[in-house]
């Protein structure tokens, strides 16, 4: 299978909830999303944050959080952070 990146941005997702993760599942391919840790995702997508942030809501049900924030810039380290994959999704 290729990776055919198409458009979008790089967005950082925060939600400390089991539901979050299938929610984004549901809208983001595999292949554009990349967990980085409990709670923590970097997803590759043209969906507005405020979009993703409504998924995450209906997954999550009250009394849950999330933070979204899409970016340009980034800077990373550590064997878990796949550059090449962030390479070819941002600048």
């Amino acid at each position: 299978m290729s990776d055919e990146i198409g458009p979008g941005s790089l967005k950082l997702i925060v939600a400390a909830d089991t539901a979050a993760e299938r929610a984004l599942r549901e809208h983001v391919r595999d292949a554009h999303l990349r967990q980085l840790g409990a709670g923590a995702w970097v997803a590759y997508t043209d969906a507005e944050p405020a979009e993703i942030r409504d998924w995450l809501a209906a997954a999550v049900g009250d009394g849950a959080r999330a933070f979204v924030v899409e970016f340009e810039r980034w800077s990373a380290f550590g064997e878990a952070i796949d550059r090449a994959w962030l390479l070819r999704r941002g600048h």
